[in-house]
Formats: structure tokens, sequence, C-alpha cells
């Protein structure tokens, strides 16, 4: 009777054993399974269109759009050694966790593409365009990677804030909600200056709807405090590209639009 006892607290130590190293398994097979999808936090999860409707999403969308040219890939890179990224919002699938279960939903996720591998740009579509501040800095002039901050004005033609469509206007305000008092918007374009920390990883973003024209024209110029802060306090376009004309363009880009 004690022997079979033995075998009885023999055989129920090792089922719990057992039960114990598959839910181990299981688990951690569960942590990898996860490692491998894409990071579905609320602000991936949250678009409700393919362009921001409230202020966290718009945050959300640039934050991710500005990280994006952080990582060290060459393949991220145009034939200067410069990282450009365009970033949209598109509808697609997305793998989740749920109750142990990988499974697909259609959302509105990010969506990341380098520059040059854009042709045009197509009327009314949101975009972000993030471009590493540090190469364009290192390709002019490596020197000034040493400053503590440097100061940017850039122009964007056509404005990227105005539209005819009311629900487009107000998605452009939440712009100026984000970054207040920093842009200058004119019937001929955006007027957007700005100081950067140049050792917090600095990129330069650019975001909105595209207008209907026949291109875009973005152009960075690198200024000092004084300029940028008068640039911001003129009321007249034309002045101000007259005064930023004096000063170098660090980075530039133009492409075709489409309807």
């Amino acid at each position: 009777m004690d022997i079979n006892k033995k075998y009885i607290i023999i055989f129920g130590t090792l089922i719990l054993l057992l039960v114990i190293i598959t839910g181990a398994i299981t688990y951690y097979k569960g942590k990898e399974e996860q490692a491998q999808i894409p990071d579905v936090k609320q602000s991936v999860l949250g678009f409700s269109q393919d362009y921001p409707t409230n202020f966290d999403e718009l945050s959300d969308f640039i934050s991710s759009c500005k990280n994006t040219v952080f990582p060290d890939t060459e393949g991220l890179k145009n034939n200067k050694g410069i990282k450009e990224i365009v970033c949209a919002i598109e509808r697609g699938a997305i793998r989740i966790v749920s109750n142990g279960k990988i499974r697909s939903v259609s959302a509105y996720i990010p969506s990341f593409s380098t520059l040059d591998s854009i042709v045009s740009f197509k009327s009314g579509k949101y975009l972000s365009i993030s471009v590493d501040a540090e190469d364009v800095i290192r390709e002019y002039d490596p020197s000034l990677l040493e400053e503590d901050e440097l100061y940017f004005c850039s122009i964007s033609a056509p404005s990227l804030t105005e539209t005819e469509s009311r629900i487009l206007t107000e998605t452009d305000s939440l712009i100026l909600q984000l970054i207040p008092n920093k842009i200058l918007t004119f019937d001929e374009g955006n007027i957007f200056c700005t100081e950067t920390e140049m050792n917090k990883t600095p990129s330069m973003v650019f975001s909105g709807f595209i207008p209907k024209a026949e291109s875009l024209n973005i152009k960075q110029y690198l200024v000092n405090e004084q300029i940028a802060s008068n640039v911001m306090n003129k009321q007249s376009f034309s002045e101000i590209k007259e005064i930023l004309n004096d000063y170098p363009i660090v980075w530039q880009m133009e492409k075709p639009i489409i309807p």
C-alpha cells in the first residue's frame, strides 16, 4: 500500500512538472509571437481615417514619422546620404493577439516610403515628410554638428495647411495647435521657423494635405536666431522670401502633384 502511495506521489509530481513546463513554453511562445507583431498601440489602432482627426492622432503620427528616420539604415538614404521618409496613413491589415490567438483586423495604419521612391504626390492626400537634420547638416557643413542649436526656416509652396474642404481645414488647424506661433500661412504657401537642438536626434518634419497644384516645393534655409524671429513677425510672403534669399538652402525637394 505504501508502495502504491509512493508511485502516486511520484506520478502526481511528474504531472505537475509537465503542466508547469507546458505552461512556460506556451507563455514564452506567446511572447515571441507578440515580439514579431508590429507595435499596435493606441496611436496605430486609433486612426479612424486616412488622415489625423484629433490632436492625439496627429501628435502620434508625426512622432512615428520623425522616429522612422533615426535607425541607421543605409536603404533609407538618398544618393547624398540623407534619410528622407514620406509617411502616410493607409487602410490595411494588422495582426493582434487576442485570448492567446493571432488574428488579422482591418485598420488605418502608418505607411512609410523613401522620398526617392515617390514619383509624384496625390492631391488631397495627407502626408508627412521627415528628414534627418543631422544628415542634412553633415552634407552641408559637418562642423555645424558641434553647435548646440541651429535655426531653420522653411517655405512650403503651395500651402500645406490651407484647403477648400471644411473637414480638411479643421484637421489642418491641429498642426497650428501642435506648434503654435510657428507657422505663417499665406495664399502662396507656408513659412515655418524653428530652433533645433542638435544633440537630440533632430529631424525636419513637414505635414499637411497635398494641395491642388502642379507641384509641391519645400525649401529649408539655415538662418540665425534673429532672422528666425524677424521672419515670424513679417506679414508678407514676398518680403519673407526676399529675406531668406540671403541665406543658404540646406535642403529642398520638389515633386509633381497628380489630381
